[in-house]
């Protein structure tokens, strides 16, 4: 597939309430029942296998072929028998999703506990990586993509897998020797292998990718399918992480506290309160462009995580493409998506329904988070964990997060970060609905008034600039009439990198890279020691999946982000480019 923001959803064909698939010609399960043969081929293995969990232990399933999610909504089911600080990380990939209406008619023949949840968090076919909690000790990567891709850029060490695509005569993409290498290099010792298929050429390639393979009585009158496993004793991850504190109150610091949060960790937020997460109201809209390359695919997805963040309300956009806002390039942008999503408008606008705003002062209410209000100064690291040393006091964690766009001075140097005074002003409005996207964003109506971001300049402070907002009010005025009275002003200092990407990731042990030429390159890093941060104007947009791949690492779990995307987050880049230059 080449770079798209779309996959192409599945094109079926029902029979008796049966799906089949009209582009494989294939279906989509045993013609005897979904649940009876997904039991006896998937579940019942990987049941056996992960009976032997106890507390504080997790195990990653992978699966080829989501299709209707019935594998995934079986597992856990069996993992509700489980205790609660029992982890299940699902990863599934699929190439071509079927629709929310498909999925809905599907799953209302079946009584599946997670099943609403599903639907509701079901996304898009934007292509990439979706995170979707079924409950608080279960996690699913849907994965949108070609197979070979995804799991080229599959962070994740598996378990088990479920290998459930279309037959291999049907859908020869699915079964290739080089996925099983793939899939070998992605297992703990011991992990296992189920699929429905005795085909001699699957296990051939599974045995020589390195897996131990044996037959089994298949399901519903065929004779026999293929198990496989790792060579090596199986046993489960752990995952025992507790203390951690993160500097930084802001949305990247919250969200961090979120995630640890979902992990029943309660962490230690210290802030000292100079960033820009105050302003009332935060666009939340991706940033795109003509090609979907990665760093607007991340976007997108991170777009997509923020719908179930507390706080988010959905409005949709009105972007104005006129003459001096680069039109033809919009339309184009547009054209790549269908009109449920992006749409020509009037007054050569284009309408987004993809788009929302976010409620600092909720989501911090929501989430009833403690914030310790004191400025780091210094940290240093001890024997067996770090000490922060504050304006008030002196603090110990095992683990750090280093979250602030303010604090600056912790950040070292190699990650090139710089300060961006921001500015915004709130107004009074009626009926608003939508943001509207010009020369400025004006947020809808909320509670009378509306936020008009916003101007950027290269200045470390919060004094408001008269001159800005001037060009505020000018701005607002061409999109919307209003009353000029009531103005209230709202600065900040934000963080932002060269590449106006943020910085997500482990902290390198700078003066070990050694002669490293890649980031793949790198395996020295600084022990308990991570960074979130150099936001800009999209923390609102990316902060909370950059903060769930950050905690999801730090406990052994499936990224939230694949493998290229790390890399174009790395807190290594710029020194990697600089000394490769």
């Amino acid at each position: 597939m080449t770079d798209s923001y779309l996959c192409d959803n599945a094109k079926l064909d029902w029979q008796n309430e049966a799906p089949y698939s009209t582009l494989y010609q294939d279906i989509y399960w045993h013609r005897a029942g979904a649940l009876q043969e997904k039991q006896h081929v998937f579940i019942d293995p990987l049941m056996k296998q992960t009976g032997k969990c106890r507390g504080s232990q997790q195990v990653t399933v992978c699966e080829l072929g989501f299709g209707f999610g019935i594998n995934c909504l079986l597992a856990a089911e069996h993992w509700r028998s489980m205790p609660l600080d029992c982890r299940l990380n699902l990863v599934s990939i699929e190439r071509h999703p079927v629709t929310p209406t498909a999925l809905a008619r599907c799953l209302h023949l079946h009584n599946f506990a997670h099943a609403d949840i599903l639907q509701q968090q079901y996304p898009p076919p934007y292509r990439g990586q979706h995170v979707i909690w079924l409950a608080s000790n279960i996690r699913l990567v849907l994965v949108l993509d070609d197979v070979d891709s995804a799991l080229a850029n599959l962070d994740a060490e598996a378990d088990f897998w479920f290998l459930d695509g279309f037959a291999p005569r049907r859908n020869d993409a699915m079964w290739q020797s080089s996925l099983y290498r793939k899939m070998f290099a992605r297992s703990r010792p011991g992990a296992g292998v189920a699929t429905y298929t005795a085909a001699g050429q699957v296990r051939r390639g599974l045995e020589k990718a390195g897996f131990l393979v044996r037959k089994k009585p298949g399901f519903g009158g065929k004779k026999e399918m293929l198990q496989a496993t790792v060579p090596g004793e199986w046993q489960p991850g752990r995952h025992l992480l507790t203390d951690v504190s993160i500097i930084g109150a802001g949305l990247a610091g919250l969200y961090c506290a979120e995630a640890l949060q979902r992990r029943s960790v309660e962490p230690r937020i210290i802030d000292g309160g100079t960033g820009a997460s105050g302003i009332p109201q935060l666009a939340v809209k991706p940033q795109l462009a003509v090609q979907a390359e990665a760093r607007y695919r991340y976007s997108l997805l991170a777009y997509q995580y923020m719908k179930t963040s507390p706080g988010y309300h959905h409005s949709g956009l009105r972007w104005l493409t006129g003459e001096n806002r680069d039109s033809e390039r919009l339309q184009k942008i547009s054209g790549q998506f269908p009109d449920t999503i992006m749409k020509p408008g009037e007054d050569d606008s284009i309408d987004i329904s993809e788009a929302g705003w976010l409620s600092y002062a909720e989501l911090r209410e929501q989430l009833a988070l403690p914030v310790t209000r004191d400025e780091i100064q210094d940290l240093q690291t001890t024997r067996s964990d770090w000490l922060l040393r504050g304006n008030k006091r002196d603090y110990q964690a095992q683990h750090v997060i280093l979250a602030t766009g303010s604090g600056r001075a912790l950040l070292p140097t190699e990650l090139q970060v710089r300060a961006i005074h921001g500015q915004a002003i709130s107004i009074a409005s009626k009926a608003v609905e939508q943001v509207i996207n010009g020369d400025v964003s004006i947020l809808p109506t909320h509670e009378g008034r509306s936020v008009v971001s916003g101007t950027y300049a290269r200045r470390d402070s919060l004094d408001a600039d008269p001159e800005d907002t001037r060009l505020l009010l000018e701005s607002a005025a061409a999109l919307l009439p209003f009353t000029p009275e009531c103005i209230e002003t709202h600065t900040g200092v934000r963080a932002v990198s060269r590449d106006r990407l943020p910085i997500v990731g482990a902290a390198p042990d700078w003066e070990q890279l050694g002669e490293a030429r890649r980031v793949n390159d790198i395996s020295d890093y600084i022990s308990g020691l991570y960074f979130c941060t150099a936001f800009g104007s999209r923390g609102a947009t990316h902060a909370r999946l950059s903060a769930e791949h950050l905690v999801a690492k730090l406990f052994g779990e499936p990224g939230a982000i694949d493998l290229k995307q790390q890399r174009m987050l790395s807190p290594a880049r710029f020194f990697i480019r600089d000394r490769s230059a």
